[in-house]
């Protein structure tokens, strides 16, 4: 497994998730990087990751002004993936609800702009669900009821 915090796995997973999920390695580099080889600071985790979901924000809100919508989308679902990916690191309190309440809104933005409309549903399995999404292919249409 890659480590990016070579003596602490957790945030190591984190890392591999945060990327997994769409978040590129330069930009989570530039926040975490004075982290790789000092304690672990929670509070230090939490803001780095918070910084760099404000940095794709920011560039989200510039591409809008720009008229750049599908990379508009794309940078607001990277700051919503940042600032989820601190949030789970971080302990019950005020901190771990902003990085919550900044993820919500930047993945709310993320759907307004997505280039095709996004359907949000849930899936139900005997006694739990799962909120979902899809979104339909180009050119679809449903099939004819008889």
């Amino acid at each position: 497994m890659f480590k990016y915090f070579p003596k602490n796995y957790m945030w190591s997973s984190a890392v591999l998730l945060s990327m997994t999920a769409g978040g590129q390695l330069g930009q989570i580099d530039r926040r975490l990087a004075p982290l790789r080889e000092a304690q672990p600071d929670p509070d230090a985790w939490t803001k780095a990751w918070d910084e760099a979901g404000a940095l794709q924000a920011e560039f989200a809100e510039r591409d809008l002004r720009c008229g750049y919508r599908r990379s508009a989308s794309e940078r607001y679902l990277r700051a919503a993936n940042y600032y989820l990916t601190g949030e789970r690191q971080t302990a019950p309190g005020p901190a771990k609800t902003n990085s919550y309440e900044l993820a919500l809104e930047a993945f709310e933005k993320a759907v307004k702009t997505l280039p095709r409309p996004l359907s949000a549903w849930r899936s139900t399995h005997r006694t739990a669900y799962c909120p979902a999404g899809s979104s339909r292919p180009a050119g679809y249409a449903a099939a004819p009821r008889s």
